[in-house]
């Protein structure tokens, strides 16, 4: 596969996103670096730390092999073409300060919240994320603000695409430790990091949204939690795995995922090790 994603990097980028992408490549293929990782027993709570990534993935066990054999690399890379507004990279969720995965889980099991302080020309607009079933009684606290002219509410993006408390339409999500020197050095080809100019950008955002991502500020509905890492990381920085409530009492799951990343924890939406790794 490596001389495949070399050919269709040789093909697709030129100037620093091949330079990029090409050491992305190797990055991904280098079996020196030792990957160290957090390790819980069974019922211990899951901290997520700074800096970690979770990826999550549709279906059951659908994807599970594929993901753990072709690790987390970009469809296009892979021969799958698509129309979104993100392309040649892999999307993560970034975590921001250090938090119990629960806290997590209700946090952005919740909805993100616009409004505006003032009205018309010189209007501020501020947004706030809201946790899971704390919507009614937020909105009821603003109503009687005078400052506040309008706002607007949205599903969060993560109830979309990792297991959460709001949707059972993700079942399965991995933890990923980006903790060592050899993480953070593939964590630097991310297209979200402030450094990265137009001439490399081009290559990774679509035409319709490049101007705005450029420009635009981040906030909650943008969002200020992503990362979307060129070409892609390998599964070996797998620490954990996140199961949904429909994956969670099913032992063949567990014993099955155990079975094919004997070295991770597995954990449920409540933060709890159903599965140690730490012996």
């Amino acid at each position: 596969m490596k001389e495949e994603y070399i050919k269709y990097a040789l093909e697709t980028f030129k100037g620093r996103a091949l330079e990029l992408v090409l050491n992305q490549i190797e990055l991904y293929y280098d079996n020196e670096s030792i990957i160290t990782k957090n390790r819980y027993f069974k019922g211990d709570s899951v901290l997520l730390k700074k800096g970690t990534f979770i990826h999550g993935i549709r279906g059951r066990l659908d994807n599970f092999d594929w993901t753990l054999k072709n690790g987390f690399v970009s469809t296009n890379f892979t021969g799958v073409k698509n129309n979104n507004k993100y392309f040649n990279n892999i999307g993560m969720w970034n975590i921001q300060e250090d938090i119990l995965l629960k806290d997590y889980v209700y946090l952005y099991s919740g909805v993100t919240l616009g409004y505006t302080i003032g009205r018309g020309y010189g209007s501020i607009l501020k947004t706030k994320l809201i946790p899971y079933h704390e919507f009614e009684s937020t909105i009821e606290k603003i109503s009687d603000d005078e400052s506040i002219w309008m706002w607007n509410a949205e599903q969060t993006k993560e109830i979309r695409f990792l297991p959460s408390l709001a949707s059972n339409k993700i079942q399965i999500a991995f933890i990923l430790n980006m903790e060592s020197e050899y993480a953070k050095k593939l964590k630097k080809a991310d297209i979200f990091n402030k450094d990265m100019d137009y001439d490399v950008l081009k290559y990774f955002i679509a035409d319709r949204i490049l101007d705005n991502f450029i420009n635009d500020e981040r906030n909650s509905f943008t969002t200020d939690r992503e990362s979307a890492i060129m070409f892609g990381l390998p599964p070996k920085l797998i620490e954990g795995v996140i199961l949904g409530r429909l994956l969670e009492n099913d032992n063949d799951a567990i014993n099955y995922i155990n079975s094919k990343l004997p070295d991770c924890y597995i954990c449920n939406i409540d933060g709890l090790v159903l599965l140690g790794n730490k012996k």
